[in-house]
């Protein structure tokens, strides 16, 4: 599967004809190239998916904001935070959710401000490689392509609206996919406990 394999599923939803590569000199190439890592970008943002999470460890940066004790260099290839944390509660960061911003320094640095100390990221990476791409992502991702192609390449709203409803359908079961290959027990809250149990 490549990039262009995706953009011909998109084509077909359409019922367009194939294209070899998104430099070929046709408007459905051209549609293609306009809108591929657009909408790629979008949905890798949309939802924290298991095959494009990262973690790492953030760099310190020596410059400060007012209201936060630290700032650290966003991570390379980010394009969504999840969650910022310390190295002790790697386990718990979904329970126990530090805050966070955003914000550009001096010199146009985007920096990630926090007050957690030695600061670790998960965070979605901006996955190129379509042979990372889960089968239901690229199912989404072909119908929302081909939502936006739709009014240039066929001209009907009829069939934009037909896309953007399959697409709607396709990545509601891409993210159900993704949930079911985490698993992590709930931790309830000691006094919910308590009161529930007892």
């Amino acid at each position: 599967m490549t990039s262009t394999d995706i953009c011909n599923l998109a084509l077909s939803y359409l019922s367009k004809g194939k294209i070899t590569s998104m430099d070929d000199n046709t408007e459905e190439a051209a549609q293609c190239k306009i809108h591929y890592d657009h909408a790629r970008r979008l949905l890798l943002r949309q939802y924290p998916w298991g095959f494009a999470k990262r973690t790492v460890k953030l760099a310190l940066l020596a410059g400060k904001e007012p209201g936060w004790d630290f700032a650290y260099a966003y991570p390379a290839g980010c394009l969504a935070v999840r969650y910022v944390f310390d190295e002790e509660g790697a386990s718990a960061k979904e329970e126990q959710v530090q805050d966070f911003d955003t914000a550009m320094l001096t010199g146009n640095q985007k920096a990630l401000l926090t007050d957690v100390e030695l600061a670790w990221c998960e965070y979605t990476y901006n996955v190129k490689d379509v042979d990372m791409f889960p089968d239901e992502f690229i199912e989404a991702f072909a119908h929302y392509l081909a939502c936006n192609m739709a009014m240039v390449l066929t001209g009907s709203a009829s069939i934009q609206q037909t896309q953007f409803q399959l697409y709607q359908d396709s990545i509601e079961a891409a993210k159900i996919y993704s949930a079911q290959e985490r698993r992590k027990s709930t931790v309830f809250p000691e006094s919910y406990a308590q009161a529930r149990f007892q």
